[in-house]
């Protein structure tokens, strides 16, 4: 049994004048540790991917900040906390700028792509799902680093506030299986942006070829965490997307995990063994021109007997590959 997931009205949308805004008395400020702050320098020093759209020290004290703002929703709700992910947070900014600047909100770009395939083009390989936030007004916004936390603190407790049946940004929010987020603002005029890119990053890769022909053979080596287990893997095909204008980003209020169409799929009694360097080689054969995502689940337990099913499956995969 596969269980879908589509994730609906993942967009909220603010639209807030000048005079009515809440500023920087409002913001929560959170005690950073200095080894806290040192660590992720590092860690935003390293990264090498999508170097336009680095945070200065400045942005990546923000975003512990509202990181700290985060986990404070998930523990009042007794779930685990999370790490900030620099490269997410990257590809956050650059999605969050392009809406800002050219006046979009939603959750593709304008060349068309999906938040997990814009994740994928960036290196990354952790199963993602994205909350997406605007902020507008009749004259120029607010710039300096209290107005920039208070408007992503607000944004933020917008998706908290939400309530069921239309609660899909707080069950993201709170989701347990997310361990990892990527965090992505701008501000242009009087358009501000925020992302919010949960990450379920349970596997560890080993190199792949992400680009391949027609009917080549795809080698996947994948190694769960420890205490996590293969399920299985599943790949979804979709059309390489096509471009996209403002209005009809404007009017597509939500996105599905995976499309309609599964073009493979490796049950439990189909895994491969692991190979001498301790990774499960999983193998894909594409037939036709696109893409090809790859949702690989994963369990507490070790499979023995019984049906396949996804239910309550950890999804810790983003891997989206290009057929051409």
């Amino acid at each position: 049994m596969f269980i879908r997931y589509i994730l609906t009205l993942l967009v909220f949308v603010v639209a807030l004048f000048a005079n009515t805004l809440v500023y920087a008395k409002d913001i929560i400020k959170y005690d950073l540790s200095e080894s806290e702050v040192k660590k992720y320098e590092n860690l935003n020093h390293k990264e090498n991917r999508l170097i336009a759209y680095k945070d200065d020290k400045n942005a990546l004290l923000l975003k512990l900040n509202q990181l700290a703002h985060i986990n404070a929703s998930r523990k009042k709700h007794h779930q685990p906390m999370v790490e900030l992910d620099i490269l997410a947070s990257r590809v956050a900014n650059k999605i969050a700028r392009e809406a800002a600047t050219n006046n979009f909100m939603g959750h593709y770009n304008l060349k068309g792509e999906s938040p997990y395939y814009r994740y994928a083009l960036a290196g990354g390989t952790a199963h993602v799902t994205e909350n997406a936030s605007a902020l507008s007004s009749t004259e120029f916004l607010p710039s300096k680093p209290e107005h920039i936390a208070s408007y992503m603190q607000q944004a933020h407790n917008a998706f908290m506030a939400e309530r069921a049946p239309n609660d899909g940004h707080k069950l993201n929010c709170i989701h347990p299986h997310h361990n990892y987020i990527g965090i992505g603002f701008y501000l242009h005029k009087n358009q501000f942006r925020y992302y919010e890119e949960f990450l379920d990053r349970y596997l560890k890769f080993d190199d792949f070829n992400a680009t391949v022909k027609v009917n080549s053979k795809v080698l996947l080596p994948v190694q769960p965490q420890k205490g996590k287990h293969l399920h299985m893997a599943l790949a979804y095909y979709e059309k390489f997307p096509a471009q996209m204008n403002a209005d009809a980003i404007n009017r597509q209020m939500s996105y599905n995990d995976y499309s309609d169409e599964l073009a493979h799929k490796i049950l439990p009694w189909d895994l491969p063994v692991i190979n001498d360097q301790g990774f499960i080689p999983l193998a894909f054969t594409f037939q036709k021109k696109g893409l090809y995502y790859i949702q690989i689940y994963l369990d507490d337990e070790p499979f023995i007997t019984g049906p396949a099913s996804t239910k309550n499956k950890v999804q810790a995969s983003g891997v989206v590959i290009e057929v051409k």
